[in-house]
């Protein structure tokens, strides 16, 4: 890309990758979101990208319980028209998660709660549920606005009882944490036996979104699928036959050690490399394919979003009208 001299520099971490063990990195971008000075490096051993240098846990901390939201959403709490548009996705999610459960399985965790819609549906589905929210807004918009159960605060501080859990689900969260690998394997010590977890991250070989808005500060980690499940299965899971080639995996507690064998993956790692550093104009984005098809979806989707959020009224009501219309279209 354009205005980014020093992609391609070699760089040694002093720290191994938790997936290769490798210490070679190089930059793959310089900037950010909004054209934001920041350098991602990517593992030259499997792929792995990640923010360069990493922040520190207590800047992190400060930035989503405070920053995050509003310089992403520009809003310190949920809008309606949010609500509608999640509102679809959640529910399919809890549906496909709870096909995998039985009537004893009950125990539902959501790790980034954001504003609900996941642990509102889990709810409605007689699940009895548990989030955990770092931001302030939206913590306290789940409390007061869906009487949810959320705690304001990371994972680590929550209290969380070992062996407890039936689901646990982490939707477009381990991109933002600074150790995955570690976070993935807490996770699984929360789980009962044969326990579930739903991992979901943006996808980091997706072509949908433009080269200067590929990379920001709030994903400290950048996935693509084979790097995800790397992951995962040195934490102790195994893949579930409803996850795919996507980001999204569905896995099961194994009750096995931990493994850290070191997993080599070059062919990913320039695969990867390759489709990051292809020169994109500006121009060129925008009047490609995929940057019309962008444009034009959300000319329609967004009025469309507001006139019906709107009509609806409340987050409540938005998320029970549409618990009603897909769950009868589900059920025979």
């Amino acid at each position: 890309m354009a205005d980014n001299p020093d992609v391609g520099l070699t760089l040694d971490s002093e720290q191994a990758c938790s997936i290769c063990h490798g210490r070679e990195r190089k930059v793959v971008s310089k900037i950010g979101r909004g054209f934001e000075k920041l350098t991602t490096v990517i593992c030259t051993g499997c792929g792995l990208l990640q923010s360069h240098p990493m922040p520190t846990a207590a800047e992190l901390e400060r930035f989503y319980a405070v920053d995050y939201r509003k310089k992403y959403k520009s809003t310190h709490e949920p809008k309606l028209k949010h609500v509608y548009r999640y509102a679809p996705g959640a529910y399919q999610r809890v549906a496909q998660l709870a096909a995998l459960t039985g009537p004893e399985q009950r125990r539902f965790l959501d790790i980034g709660a954001g504003s609900g819609e996941i642990l509102y549906m889990a709810r409605k589905m007689g699940f009895e549920v548990t989030g955990i929210e770092p931001n302030t807004g939206y913590a306290q918009y789940t409390r007061t606005k869906l009487d949810l159960p959320v705690q304001n605060c990371n994972y680590e501080q929550a209290g969380l009882p070992k062996d407890h859990f039936d689901i646990i689900n982490l939707s477009h969260v381990l991109e933002h944490l600074r150790d995955p690998l570690a976070s993935l394997r807490f996770l699984n010590g929360l789980l009962r036996p044969g326990g579930i977890l739903c991992v979901a991250v943006p996808d980091i070989a997706h072509t949908s979104h433009a080269p200067w808005t590929r990379f920001h500060y709030a994903h400290v980690h950048n996935f693509n699928h084979d790097t995800l499940k790397a992951m995962v299965l040195k934490s102790g899971f195994e893949l579930l036959p409803e996850s795919n080639d996507s980001t999204t995996l569905i896995v099961r507690k194994t009750g096995a050690a931990f493994c850290d064998v070191p997993r080599p993956m070059e062919e990913n790692y320039r695969r990867l490399w390759s489709g990051l550093t292809a020169s994109t104009s500006v121009a060129g984005h925008v009047a490609s394919r995929r940057g019309i098809g962008r444009f034009i979806g959300k000319l329609y989707r967004y009025p469309k979003e507001y006139i019906l959020a709107k009509t609806h009224g409340s987050p409540r009501d938005i998320l029970d009208h549409v618990f009603k219309r897909m769950d009868a279209a589900r059920r025979p």
